[in-house]
C-alpha cells in the first residue's frame, strides 16, 4: 500500500506542475454572434448595422459654428406596396436646457418626415425590387446666439410602414 501511495504522489505532482505551466501561456477568447435575416416581402435595414447600435457623433465645427450632418444608407423593400415612415417623437439634441434645444430635420429617401402623420418614402415602384435610400439627419441651428455649449444627446426614433397598394 505505501509502494502504491509513494509512487502516485510524485505523478500527480508531477501532472499538477505541467497543467500548472500550460495555465500561464493559455488565452481564451469568446466571440457572441448574432445574425438577423429578413423577409423577402418587406424589410427596412440598415446598410451599416453599427448605426443602430452604437452611438452616432456630430463634430462640431468652432470656425463656422455648425454641426455635421448625419448620413447612411439604408436598404428597403416592400413587395406588396410602398413604404411609409414617421417619427416615433420629436427629433432633437438636449443638453438639459429647454432653450438650448437643437432640432433635427430628418430626411429618408430624400423626403421629410416628422412626428405629425406617416408619408410615403418608398413607392410602390421602388420598393417591389428593392432600393438602397439615405437617411440624412441635419442639425438646426438656433437662431440667437447660434449654439450653447454643452454635451449634448438625442435620438431618431423612426417606424416603417409596409402599406398595401390601393386598388
Amino acid at each position: 500500500m505505501f509502494k502504491k501511495i509513494a509512487l502516485a504522489a510524485p505523478v500527480a505532482i508531477l501532472a499538477l506542475s505541467s497543467s500548472l505551466a500550460f495555465a500561464v501561456g493559455e488565452a481564451r477568447h469568446s466571440i457572441n454572434l448574432v445574425a438577423s435575416i429578413p423577409t423577402n416581402v418587406f424589410h427596412v435595414l440598415p446598410v451599416d448595422p453599427d448605426v443602430i447600435v452604437k452611438d452616432q457623433r456630430l463634430s462640431y465645427d468652432p470656425v463656422g459654428d455648425q454641426l455635421s450632418t448625419f448620413r447612411t444608407q439604408f436598404d428597403t423593400k416592400n413587395t406588396n406596396g410602398s413604404i411609409e415612415a414617421v417619427l416615433e417623437q420629436e427629433a432633437f439634441l438636449s443638453n438639459g436646457v429647454l432653450a438650448d434645444k437643437i432640432p433635427l430635420v430628418v430626411t429618408f429617401n430624400g423626403i421629410a418626415i416628422d412626428n405629425t402623420a406617416p408619408v410615403e418614402v418608398v413607392g410602390d415602384a421602388e420598393s417591389t425590387p428593392g432600393k438602397r435610400v439615405e437617411l440624412v439627419v441635419t442639425p438646426t441651428k438656433p437662431g440667437t446666439g447660434g449654439y450653447k455649449a454643452g454635451e449634448y444627446s438625442g435620438v431618431v426614433a423612426m417606424r416603417f410602414d409596409a402599406v398595401l397598394p390601393t386598388p
